[in-house]
């Protein structure tokens, strides 16, 4: 005889809650303050980062706190005003003001009447003369006002306007504040590129303790990242001729060359931690990519929300328009665009945070090949027949070489990039030195 169907509860369902309703407001939030606690105590014991980080952090936890216990319909108000606060105390008067101003004139751009040709055709013009006078000084802006602008401006404009020109209804001005005006991008110049619409979206998607929770453990993931990426830091210089072999130099900084992206995965895992604390239900950043297996899990792996980025902006308008002409070709250059698109907005970015554009040989070799190699790949899924996975303890070593090799392929093109020459490069793996 079949149990009630109203009586049912799925077992999956019913242990989780359970202990919710065991569990008072207090005990949620304590779960949750104990361990940001001992992170700020890390942050300061170990000097992470730079005395603006702890500051960050402080206002970021302490935010959380208050925004904990606010009732929902003042929380992401409440956020907002933090976030747009923190401005003046992590960057100062002068800066916070210029940027908030900047801000709200690009706003009004996007939320006048004109036609969408023209608001992109000013804000483009806006642009080039802050570009010029990045270049030259002539608008005698604080200096430190360059990099924060390039870092909350440069990428995530292009994708709001993506956003609002596919979306009905006017702009708002709460969404722009929340989405241009995030806490941690006051320190964190390299910010991962947050798509609009997803961090609209993802707002309160879940249990405000099943999201501050996967939070916490980012910014835990992401702390260690950068302890590891001090070790690793300090090693290079353990590693250097004549104190061991150059045979033993030179592969072992190659391979610490890249794992010194741990700084940059640490550092993202942490912003979307802190994002999460504040309600915002994101994707992780960078999913094991060291486990990667090709060139293209390697794409998909590293730096996720670049990747989405390009897909959605660049990928897919240019793949749907070219598609008649052919499902293959239409991929074929829809990937090159992706990888050229790539290479110059990084030359762009160099240009925002240090001053001048960074468009050297070992920029062109490094997303050339990459560029190659995954669309190598886009030939090869369409001509080879899909096969089932493959099991077994074959299959496991199979996999595990590709992931040694893919690693080592990677860090070498990673030690490359990183060289200021191609010259200096090839005397480094002659000597062992950089």
């Amino acid at each position: 005889m079949s149990a009630n169907p109203a009586l049912t509860v799925p077992a999956a369902l019913a242990p989780d809650r359970q202990v919710e309703r065991l569990r008072t407001p207090a005990i949620s939030f304590a779960m949750l303050a104990v361990p940001l606690a001992l992170l700020l105590f890390i942050f300061k014991y170990f000097r992470l980062e730079e005395p603006l980080f702890f500051s960050m952090a402080c206002l970021a936890f302490g935010g959380f706190a208050v925004a904990y216990w606010l009732p929902l319909r003042y929380k992401q108000t409440f956020v907002t005003a933090l976030s747009v606060a923190g401005a003046f105390i992590l960057l100062g008067p002068a800066v916070a003001g210029l940027l908030i101003a900047v801000g709200l004139t690009l706003f009004a751009i996007v939320r006048s009447g004109f036609k969408f040709l023209w608001k992109v055709i000013v804000l483009l013009g806006i642009l080039c003369l802050f570009a010029y006078g990045r270049a030259t000084g002539a608008l005698h802006f604080p200096g430190e006002f360059w990099p924060v602008f390039g870092a909350i401006f440069m990428f995530r404009t292009i994708v709001y306007l993506y956003d609002v020109k596919h979306t009905r209804g006017p702009a708002k001005l709460k969404d722009f504040l929340g989405y241009f005006f995030l806490l941690p991008n006051y320190y964190f110049m390299l910010f991962p590129v947050i798509d609009f619409q997803t961090f609209k979206n993802s707002y309160l998607k879940r249990d405000i303790n099943a999201v501050a929770s996967q939070g916490v453990w980012w910014i835990v993931r992401g702390t260690t990242h950068l302890l590891l990426y001090r070790l690793l830091y300090q090693l290079q210089g353990a590693f250097s001729p004549p104190k061991v072999p150059v045979g033993l130099a030179v592969p072992v900084k190659i391979a610490l060359c890249y794992l010194l992206y741990l700084r940059v995965s640490g550092q993202f895992h942490i912003t979307v931690g802190i994002l999460h604390l504040f309600g915002y239900d994101l994707p992780e950043t960078n999913r094991r990519y060291l486990l990667s297996n090709s060139i293209e899990d390697f794409w998909r792996r590293i730096n996720i929300y670049w990747k989405d980025f390009m897909v959605k902006v660049f990928y897919f308008p240019l793949y749907f328009k070219l598609r008649r002409k052919g499902d293959f070709r239409a991929k074929l250059v829809a990937t090159a665009a992706v990888f050229v698109t790539t290479w110059f907005f990084h030359s762009y970015q160099f240009f925002w945070l240090q001053g001048k554009f960074r468009m050297t040989v070992n920029d062109c070799v490094f997303w050339a090949i990459l560029g190659v190699l995954v669309m190598a790949n886009v030939w090869i899924a369409a001509k080879r027949p899909k096969r089932p996975p493959k099991t077994g303890w074959k299959a496991t070593l199979e996999n595990g070489l590709w992931i040694a090799a893919t690693f080592t392929f990677i860090s070498v093109l990673w030690s490359m990039w990183s060289a200021e020459t191609l010259t200096e490069w090839f005397y480094f793996l002659k000597s062992g030195n950089i």
